[in-house]
């Protein structure tokens, strides 16, 4: 069968792929721990790099010196004498971010309590809240992850806030359900599905399952990325250990369950079947593209771990 050269990339979610085929904008590193300045072989000689290109994200070059996540900190200034009480690192700035986040969200509801109560309807219910936390946590855990285990692909789409407009389709029609359903159909919420029992179940199955995501990722490392590539690179290894020694792709199968669920935690009927089916539909093409170049890449050691180690999806529809 003819490869092709260059694979046209699938957005979001991956599980196993290959580090970037770009040409690496990364710093290198120095003796120090930090990150002297990128090279760019595009840039006029002697040009000196603005600041924030010290921290651009992207992937080394194939044979170019990879450092270690803990060495790479935020850039340093001699404008002022750093205490050096707090991690200065991608990770500490973005929980930290997060925590004052919280804070601030939550004194502002706190204070203006009164008119919530006079403006919240019958949809107002915990599920609602417990599935928007779900959904701003998860997106916080993929910029966590990847600032924490895999710096060097770092950005501000990490976040995956921009994770294709089927994504953001799909937890609309989500919503829509839920709202025309509290609207026309709020006696589906009065039974056992708005208890506090089944709640905390499909709270524990989501919280689980964001859990098989995110330490999928970090357990993979700098051999995670967003984005199916055609191209391997060093720093790119065969994880099988872990997580990957239960699933060989551990990430779509927490996502699988943690998105599905949401729907269940919403009472949605539509859209939890809507979700299995276009789902498994979904990560069925995805592994099948993406396991040629896994096989490629590793040939008969991948073979063999594909041979051992299931997927743990309950349904894949594969096209292969």
């Amino acid at each position: 069968m003819n490869e092709p050269v260059v694979a046209t990339p699938i957005p979001s979610l991956s599980s196993s792929p290959t580090p970037s085929p770009e040409v690496s904008r990364l710093p290198t590193p120095t003796p120090n721990g930090h990150l002297a300045p990128p090279t760019n072989s595009t840039s006029p000689p002697h040009t000196t790099p603005s600041p924030a290109s010290d921290m651009t994200s992207s992937t080394p070059r194939a044979g170019s010196p990879v450092p270690s996540p803990i060495h790479l900190t935020m850039p340093k200034t001699d404008q002022y004498n750093a205490r050096g009480t707090l991690p200065n690192t991608l990770l500490a700035v973005s929980v930290i971010s997060t925590i004052l986040g919280v804070i601030v969200g939550s004194s502002l509801s706190l204070a203006s309590r009164r008119v919530l109560d006079l403006s919240a309807g019958s949809w107002a219910r915990p599920q609602l809240g417990i599935y928007l936390a779900a959904v701003a946590s998860f997106h916080l855990f993929e910029f966590y992850t990847t600032a924490g285990w895999n710096p060097l692909k770092v950005s501000v789409d990490a976040f995956l806030l921009n994770n294709t407009s089927q994504y953001h389709v799909a937890h609309a029609m989500g919503l829509a359900e839920y709202f025309i359903s509290s609207y026309f159909f709020p006696s589906k919420f009065e039974g056992k599905g708005n208890s506090t029992s089944y709640l905390a179940i499909i709270t524990i199955v989501m919280v689980g399952a964001q859990i098989i995501r995110s330490l999928a990722m970090i357990q993979a490392a700098q051999s995670f990325s967003h984005i199916v590539k055609s191209r391997k690179h060093d720093d790119h290894t065969l994880i099988t250990h872990g997580l990957y020694s239960w699933s060989r792709h551990p990430s779509y199968t927490g996502f699988f369950y943690w998105a599905v669920f949401s729907q269940l935690l919403l009472g949605n009927i539509v859209c939890t079947i809507g979700f299995v089916v276009v789902l498994s539909r979904f990560f069925s093409r995805r592994i099948v593209d993406e396991e040629k170049w896994l096989v490629k890449f590793f040939g008969d050691e991948y073979i063999q771990y594909r041979r051992r180690v299931g997927i743990k999806l309950p349904f894949f529809f594969s096209s292969a």
